[in-house]
């Protein structure tokens, strides 16, 4: 009997101890790796008066190291002075500044201890906090199956470490981003909720309110999502019949649905601003074919119509009117709302439904691509303990922007018939059962807001980072089902397995593409696939494979002058006969210019926009700064990308538009992103050539 006790007792705690080991060997077990800026950490580290240590390369790389402000002649007036925000900054409040604020306090106390620089600040103490959150959530979800038995001990252990420990997720413990307490306060609230079913007490409620406020303030469109946890967490209240628990019960939701609401109008005008004017132009308008009409519905003036597929963090030139003017200020903001955006939406289905498609093919990858995670390569992605990001990508089954909803919509109503037999049944441990369904209701109605409200409430701008919630609740509600399929009976778990494992391989299936050989290349012929067929005989032709790993240029991302250009049209078809020589027709490739290169654009205006995803990577390029180039061999082309086999990471003919020395290139994992073009990269050539007879 001691030896079982001692059992449910270790295996929480060993438990715990691995998920906090393994999430400091992710961040620190070889160099350094977390996320670069992406724009949102100035304004947190302006309210908490944090300043980088060396400001260079931001946007790429991960920082470490900070400094912060440090005021007083004691040490506890140091210390009470680091506690408090900077006031004289357009700030917004957020309870993830008392994290913040406790980690430049640990840094202040590591500092004096070993007579360092006060003022240093190392964002490793962030982490900690966010690793230590992290793992006492993980303790109370194995202390709640402590008493099952082994077979699902050793289930959500290994669930927990493989899924909820990936770097996906741990990478953003070491950034200022408002996902990493998100994140932690989600995993406490289930964690919560397990230990409140298991045995209620009002301190455990308590603590789940707790939980639910920093979990609100951790992204502040986290808010509706939070006032319904906060209204079903009702259900509290039948796990126990005595009035007092009860009272502590109803007592908790009112203080945290005023509490999130407050958070709510807290939010600055600057940042409603922000998102409604994407949410709209970037958003529910973006790329129309019936401009007027929508304006119409929008309540906005048609003179405004000039603005359609811009966002709202453009340089100022790159407007073709002026929106910081009082008038634009009065006819837009003082009359558009997210409500009317979301009315709009209604009374468009399609154009919605093909929006929120967009969203859940976004939810595909955990970490924010367009942030680099080392501190001294630029735009580096390191594939450190990245086995599950890895896997659910490849799966396609949690971002299929089809099978995902139909999941929700089977989950949501097995809930809800389950409710209702259970209401209408006199069965004695019906209150738990229904707190069981409720906290289905939890994560499904999490589906269903993060699904939906991301391009409501911020359009399609910066989609992939605001989808991460969405992701986190697919990854739980599979996580929930293959725990349930242990439980299973034998017959039913080879079923439920076999019907997951069809469906996933039939998302892998692609038609083969015709293939031709011609051209040899170190004395090898060269396969090539065909991807488009012309009327004049010819087709537009890439390699099936890679051919070579080179640089795209020592310089800048200029496609015309750059060394791998040169290399294909010299060294790479030295080897060709004069017969595969003839077959090569010429052909006039549209490429795009960087912001600082759009003097020599012959169209376009305004800079090409980053997207990861095949499918909208060639997204407005037609109005994008250009310029085009007589190519003979060239690589692969944005608009050939939508049909181009991954077969391993290569160079795109594309610059990233921010920044003149990074190219973009698709990486083994069929997302198209960026890095320094002096970085070495796969090569797969591209043509047009006369077909044979």
């Amino acid at each position: 009997m001691t030896l079982l006790k001692d059992s449910k007792r270790i295996f929480p705690i060993a438990g715990a101890m691995l998920v906090f080991v393994l999430s400091f060997a992710v961040l620190y077990l070889g160099d350094n790796i977390g996320l670069s800026d992406n724009g949102d950490f100035r304004r947190v580290l302006l309210a908490n008066n944090i300043e980088y240590a060396d400001d260079t390369d931001y946007y790429y790389l991960f920082k470490q190291d900070y400094t912060m402000k440090v005021e007083g002649d004691t040490f506890f007036e140091k210390a009470s002075n680091l506690t408090k925000c900077n006031s004289e900054e357009d700030i917004y409040s957020s309870p993830q500044f008392i994290i913040i604020k406790a980690s430049k306090l640990l840094n202040f106390a590591i500092n004096t201890l070993l007579v360092k620089d006060e003022t240093d600040y190392n964002i490793a103490y962030l982490a900690f906090i966010y690793i230590l959150l992290l793992s006492v959530a993980a303790w109370g979800i194995f202390t709640f199956f402590a008493d099952e038995k082994k077979k699902l001990q050793i289930t959500v252990l290994v669930l927990f470490l493989f899924m909820f420990c990936d770097a996906g997720y741990i990478l953003y413990f070491n950034s200022f981003y408002g996902e990493p307490l998100q994140y932690v306060s989600l995993m406490s609230l289930i964690a919560l909720g397990l230990l409140i079913y298991k045995r209620p007490t009002i301190p455990k409620v308590a603590l789940f309110f707790v939980s639910l406020y920093f979990f609100a303030g951790s992204k502040l469109a986290n808010v509706p999502y939070s006032v319904i946890i906060s209204l079903l967490a009702l259900s509290f209240a039948f796990l126990r019949k005595d009035r007092r628990y009860r009272i502590g019960v109803a007592l908790s939701v009112l203080v945290a649905v005023i509490c999130t609401v407050n958070l709510y109008r807290s939010i600055p005008d600057w940042m409603h601003n922000d998102t409604t004017y994407q949410s709209v132009f970037f958003g529910a308008v973006k790329e129309t074919k019936t401009p007027e009409k929508d304006f119409k519905q929008l309540g906005i003036d048609e003179k405004y119509m000039p603005l359609v597929n811009t966002h709202a963090y453009m340089d100022e030139g790159e407007y073709p009117i002026d929106i910081t003017t009082d008038e634009f200020k009065h006819d837009f903001y003082d009359k558009v709302s997210k409500a009317r955006v979301a009315f709009f939406y209604l009374r468009h289905p399609i154009r919605f439904a093909q929006k929120v498609g967009f969203s859940i093919e976004n939810a595909s990858c955990l970490r924010p691509l367009n942030c680099g995670n080392h501190e001294i390569i630029s735009m580096y992605y390191s594939n450190r303990y990245s086995m599950w990001s890895n896997l659910r990508v490849a799966m396609k089954i949690l971002y299929n922007p089809y099978i995902v909803p139909i999941i929700a919509l089977i989950m949501t109503a097995y809930a809800v018939l389950i409710h209702i037999y259970l209401v209408k049944s006199r069965h004695q441990t019906n209150e738990k059962r229904l707190y069981l369904i409720t906290a289905l209701y939890v994560l499904m109605a999490g589906l269903w807001i993060n699904m939906c409200l991301p391009v409501i409430g911020n359009g399609e701008a910066d989609i992939m980072k605001h989808m991460f919630l969405f992701a986190n609740c697919m990854d739980i509600l599979f996580a929930s089902v293959i725990i349930g399929i242990v439980n299973m009976q034998k017959r039913n778990r080879i079923v439920t397995i076999a019907a997951i494992a069809v469906t996933t391989l039939m998302l892998q299936i692609e038609p083969p593409k015709s293939t031709v050989e011609f051209g040899t290349y170190q004395g090898k012929p060269i396969k090539w696939e065909i991807m488009k067929r012309y009327d004049d005989g010819t087709a537009e032709v890439i390699t099936k494979k890679n051919i070579a790993e080179r640089p795209f240029d020592y310089r800048n991302n200029m496609w015309e002058t750059s060394n791998l250009r040169q290399w294909l049209n010299s060294e790479f078809i030295s080897e060709f006969s004069m017969d595969d020589l003839a077959k090569i027709q010429p052909q006039r490739n549209e490429v795009m210019l960087t912001y600082n290169d759009r003097g020599l654009a012959v169209s376009g205006d305004h800079t090409h926009y980053w997207s990861a995803t095949v499918g909208e990577v060639n997204d407005l390029s037609e109005s994008a700064y250009k310029y085009y180039v007589d190519d003979i061999v060239y690589i692969p082309t944005l608009e050939m990308l939508e049909n181009i086999d991954v077969k391993g990471s290569y160079w795109v003919l594309c610059p990233y538009g921010y920044n003149d020395r990074m190219q973009r290139y698709m990486k083994n994992d069929g997302f198209v992103l960026h890095t320094n073009v002096d970085n070495v990269q796969g090569v797969r050539a591209a043509a047009r050539i006369k077909l044979g007879d």
